[in-house]
C-alpha cells in the first residue's frame, strides 16, 4: 500500500511539474512557424494580393466610368431678382481604351505573379529549414546541458569521497583540492552554455510567433535526426535550383515589360468616349435637353519613335535589362551544376568524419574506463579521470556538432534540387 501512495505521489508530481509546458515536436515546430512567423505571414498577404490581380485580369476592359451631378443660378440672384431661373444638371461618362499593349500587359501580371509564388515558395522552404536546423541544435544544446550535469555530479561525488578519505587519512589534502578543482572549472561552462541556450530558445520562439515567456519542451531523437548512411547515388539529373527559378520568372517579366511598352509606344491607342448631360436651364422645367455625345479617336504617342527621347530609352533600358537577366540565368545554370556536386561531396566526407569521431568517442570511453581503474588502485588523480571524462564528453558532442553539420548540408541539397526535406533521409 505504500509503495502504491508512493508511486501515486510520484505521478502527480510529475505531472504538475509539466502542467502548464507546451510539448514540440519537429512537425509541431514547422507547423506553428508556418502560421505565426510575421514575416512568413507578410509573404502570404503578398501573396493574397498577387493571386486577387491574377484573378481580376479581366478588369482591364472595364471603361472608366464618372458621375455628376449639379445646380447652379444665374448672377440675376445677386441683384435681387425673385424671378431669376434655377439651372441644374446630371452627367454620365464612360471611357474605354484599347491598346496593343494589352495581351503583354496581362502576360506581365501572369508573370509577377508566377515570381510571387516562387518567392512564396522559397520563403516557405527557408523557413521549414531554419525552424529544423534550430530545433536540432537546441536538442544538441540540451545535450551538452545534460552531459555537463553528469560530469559535474560525477566530480561533486569524487570530491565528496576524497574528502570522506581524506578524513579517514586514507588519502593526502592535495587530492582533495584536485578533486574541488575538478569539479569547480566546470561550473562556468555549465552557465555559459545554458546562458546561450536559453538565448536560442527565445530566438526560437519567436521564429515560432509564440511568447517568449511561454514554457516549452522540446520532443525529439537528437541521436538520430541524420541516418547512418545517406545514398546519393540516385539524386535527380533534371533540376532546376530556386534560384534559378526566380531569375527565369525575373527574365519572363522584363521581356513582357519590354513589349507592353513597344506596343504601348509604336502603335496606336484606340479610344471610346460616351457622355450624356441632361441640363435643365429652370428646374420648373421638366423638360431638359441632353448634350451629351458619342466618341471614337486614336492616338498614336510619336515621341517615342524619337531617338533618345524619353519613352525611347526607356524601352532600350528594358532590353538592356532582359539582356543582363539572361546572362546572369546562364550563370546560375552553369554554377548550380557545381553547387550540387560540391554539397555531395561535402556530404560524403562529412559522413566519413561522423564515423571517426564515433571510433574516437569509442576510445575516450575505453580510456575513461581504465583512468577510473587506475583511480582506484592509486595510480592516477582526479585530475586525470577528470580529463578523461571531459575527453569523453567533448567526443560525444563533437558527433553531435558533425551530424548537425551533415543535415545542414543535406537540407541545402534538398532545398537547391527542390525536394521535399526529408527526401534524402533528413529526418
Amino acid at each position: 500500500m505504500k509503495k502504491y501512495f508512493l508511486s501515486l505521489y510520484i505521478f502527480i508530481f510529475v505531472l504538475c511539474s509539466v502542467s502548464g509546458q507546451t510539448v514540440l515536436t519537429l512537425d509541431d515546430a514547422v507547423e506553428k512557424a508556418l502560421a505565426g512567423n510575421r514575416t512568413f505571414r507578410q509573404e502570404q498577404i503578398s501573396r493574397e494580393t498577387r493571386e486577387r490581380a491574377k484573378k481580376n485580369l479581366w478588369n482591364i476592359f472595364l471603361p472608366e466610368i464618372t458621375a455628376s451631378a449639379g445646380i447652379g443660378h444665374d448672377n440675376e440672384i445677386f441683384k435681387n431678382s425673385p424671378d431669376a431661373p434655377w439651372n441644374g444638371k446630371v452627367g454620365g461618362a464612360l471611357s474605354l481604351s484599347l491598346g496593343s499593349d494589352i495581351p503583354y500587359k496581362m502576360s506581365r501580371i501572369k508573370n509577377e505573379y508566377e515570381a510571387g509564388n516562387i518567392d512564396y515558395d522559397n520563403a516557405r522552404n527557408n523557413l521549414e529549414m531554419a525552424v529544423m536546423l534550430a530545433f536540432y541544435e537546441l536538442l544538441i544544446y540540451e545535450r551538452d546541458i545534460e552531459l555537463l550535469e553528469s560530469s559535474i555530479d560525477a566530480n561533486k561525488k569524487r570530491y565528496d569521497q576524497a574528502v570522506v578519505n581524506h578524513r579517514a587519512g586514507l588519502v593526502p589534502e592535495l587530492d582533495v583540492l584536485n578533486a574541488r578543482l575538478a569539479w569547480n572549472r566546470m561550473l562556468p561552462d555549465y552557465d555559459s552554455v545554458t546562458t546561450e541556450y536559453q538565448r536560442k530558445m527565445d530566438q526560437f520562439k519567436i521564429a515560432l510567433g509564440m511568447d517568449p515567456d511561454e514554457d516549452i519542451v522540446l520532443s525529439g531523437d537528437v541521436e538520430a535526426f541524420v541516418p547512418a548512411d545517406i545514398d546519393l547515388n540516385s539524386l535527380p539529373d533534371d533540376f532546376e535550383t530556386p534560384e534559378l527559378r526566380r531569375l527565369r520568372q525575373e527574365l519572363a517579366i522584363a521581356e513582357s515589360s519590354q513589349k507592353e511598352l513597344s506596343g504601348a509606344s509604336l502603335f496606336p491607342e484606340l479610344t471610346f468616349g460616351w457622355n450624356m448631360t441632361p441640363t435643365w436651364d429652370d428646374l420648373k422645367d421638366n423638360d431638359p435637353h441632353d448634350r451629351g455625345s458619342f466618341n471614337a479617336s486614336l492616338a498614336w504617342h510619336l515621341d517615342n519613335l524619337i531617338p533618345n527621347s524619353q519613352g525611347n530609352l526607356r524601352i532600350r533600358q528594358l532590353k538592356d535589362n532582359a539582356d543582363i537577366l539572361r546572362l546572369q540565368v546562364e550563370e546560375e545554370e552553369a554554377d548550380s551544376i557545381s553547387t550540387v556536386e560540391n554539397l555531395v561531396r561535402k556530404i560524403t566526407r562529412q559522413q566519413s568524419t561522423v564515423k571517426t569521431l564515433e571510433m574516437t568517442a569509442d576510445i575516450a570511453e575505453e580510456s575513461l574506463r581504465l583512468t577510473e581503474d587506475a583511480y582506484r588502485y592509486g595510480v592516477k588523480d582526479i585530475l586525470d579521470v577528470s580529463e578523461a571524462q571531459q575527453n569523453l564528453h567533448e567526443a560525444q558532442l563533437d558527433i553531435l556538432k558533425e551530424k548537425y553539420d551533415v543535415l545542414c548540408s543535406l537540407l541545402e541539397l534538398e532545398y537547391k534540387l527542390n525536394l521535399p526535406f526529408g527526401t534524402l533521409g533528413g529526418e
